[in-house]
């Protein structure tokens, strides 16, 4: 079905301003954990001018002790730096942009599996404002999010490479490229490209082998199976599911997860993928996506990343249930079933609207996503009145914060940044592989270590959990002067030995409530 050129510039505006209006900022400041890593990294670019993290071709794509996907800050450094905009502000921008775009590379993901204008707008729509892009695409600097609105465009250009080989391939491989100095993602598209080489092999033989003698009834029995077997294998293989119960893990944690990302559209996919196992006569799109879903299904049990990877396949099975069901009705010419569409469509934007307006608001968990805006207040304070060629330790929870706000060098526990900003000596690492590519843990884990070096981290757990005027100082107590630390900042709402000790002997500069900033020296 096609749209008349008024009715889609018409969706497309009001998606476009539902997008933006899904962002707009509900938090006094940016959002996120690791946000504020990518924050610190960014402001190394546009302070020093290149990634002083790039000690190694590995490092690049964050496969190196001290290194990170650097695609992201690039993005942002070069934004702020063409822009004069702050970093944070930045960053709200760029999860905008990158919002309204994700509905572009569902909408093309859509139309090269099914050329139907209500199928790729619903497609679009249900993609661009569910929590799972939200979560990534509402004021946070985390790379997952970039990765996933460009995964959806990885898939149209992968499908695409059947109508021209040469351009697309060359296409695919380029934005392949991309990805991986996005995200460790990357290694979930190994299936999908594996799934493609099938379907592309199978329809090659079909020229010349006969399959019309294959029972459809087979067929249809098949297909199950195969989903059923592959998601029962990390059930007998070690290392998929953590945990005494799997079952008690699964339907707890994972089926929560999943719902929550994909929000009340969810009950559509299992229709969906009926209709797709079960219709006659599958175009090479549909056996793709088919085939793509059972080879990934086994990494459904995984349990941080698989859920962002696995969006675009779910809403495009959401797509082709919503779409059956409006043109059934259109057919029939009964609107029950339509209006109800429309109505679960606006409960499901209103489930999202919820989730980004309402239900992290007043949150009493000191641990808040968001920076509170006495951070911020306290940030500018050590901002205004230390000077940068001071080092600093902070609470946890807030060092990324404070730092990335008052750009006094803070040990962070980011290795990344603490190599950036002069905390790791490149130079006197001591570098080996550890681990083989057919190991599992290869793509789990970095592939290279240090063998002579804790990790910035554990020297901050350690700091923070002994006392600093003890007779006998701990090895973390001892890497105070090591780091030349003179003040710690302090989070009022997290206690713990070295704090307590600090209050005991050392001067209180600033003090706002929930930051306070003692002298070291």
């Amino acid at each position: 079905m096609k749209f008349s050129k008024r009715t889609a510039y018409t969706l497309v505006v009001l998606l476009i301003l539902l997008n933006i209006t899904l962002r707009y900022p509900t938090t006094p400041h940016e959002i996120g954990w690791d946000s504020f890593a990518i924050h610190l990294m960014t402001n190394s670019i546009s302070e020093f001018k290149y990634a002083k993290w790039w000690i190694h071709p590995a490092s690049i794509g964050g496969f190196y002790p001290y290194s990170y996907a650097s695609a992201v800050p690039f993005i942002l450094s070069g934004m702020s730096q063409c822009t004069g905009i702050s970093i944070e502000w930045v960053i709200w921008l760029f999860c905008v942009l990158i919002g309204i775009f994700s509905a572009s590379t569902a909408y093309l993901m859509a139309g090269a599996i099914k050329d139907d204008d209500i199928f790729k707008y619903l497609v679009a729509l249900a993609y661009s404002t569910s929590m799972g892009i939200l979560y990534f695409t509402t004021w946070t600097a985390a790379t997952r999010g970039l990765f996933i609105v460009l995964l959806p465009l990885f898939i149209y250009l992968l499908i695409k490479c059947r109508t021209s080989i040469a351009k697309y391939s060359t296409l695919t491989l380029i934005l392949l490229g991309v990805l991986i100095a996005i995200h460790h993602l990357f290694y979930f598209i190994a299936p999908v490209v594996i799934s493609y080489i099938i379907v592309t092999i199978f329809y090659k033989l079909k020229v010349h082998v006969s399959f019309a003698k294959i029972p459809k009834k087979f067929v249809y029995f098949a297909l199950p199976l195969c989903f059923l077997g592959m998601f029962a294998i990390p059930f007998f293989t070690p290392g998929f599911i953590k945990g005494e119960s799997k079952f008690e893990w699964l339907l707890e944690t994972q089926l929560l997860d999943y719902a929550r990302m994909i929000g009340l559209l969810g009950i559509f996919i299992v229709g969906g993928l009926g209709y797709l196992m079960f219709k006659h006569d599958k175009s090479f799109e549909e056996w793709f996506l088919l085939i793509a879903l059972i080879c990934l299904t086994p990494l459904l049990h995984v349990e941080i990343y698989a859920k962002w990877f696995f969006l675009p396949f779910t809403f495009l099975l959401i797509g082709v249930a919503l779409t059956n069901i409006f043109k059934t009705t259109i057919k029939k010419k009964k609107g029950i079933a339509s209006t109800m569409v429309v109505i679960i469509l606006l409960l499901s934007v209103s489930f999202t609207g919820y989730y980004q307006y309402l239900h992290c608001l007043d949150d009493p968990n000191p641990y808040k996503r968001h920076m509170e805006e006495r951070t911020y207040v306290g940030a500018l304070w050590i901002k205004d009145n230390i000077n940068d060629d001071k080092n600093m330790i902070a609470g946890r929870f807030i060092s990324c914060r404070v730092f990335s706000t008052s750009e006094v060098p803070t040990l962070t526990g980011s290795g990344t940044a603490d190599l950036a900003y002069g905390f790791v000596d490149p130079q006197k690492l001591e570098v080996k592989p550890v681990r083989s590519p057919f190991s599992v843990q290869f793509y789990f884990s970095n592939p290279y270590k240090t063998i002579n070096h804790s990790l910035t981290s554990s020297r901050i757990n350690n700091i923070l959990n002994n006392d600093i005027n003890a007779v006998s100082k701990s090895w973390g107590i001892r890497s105070i002067p090591r780091f030349n630390l003179s003040y710690y900042v302090e989070n009022t709402d997290i206690s713990n030995t070295f704090t307590r000790s600090v209050q005991q002997t050392k001067d209180n500069v600033y003090d706002n409530g929930k930051i306070r900033v003692w002298r070291l020296d």
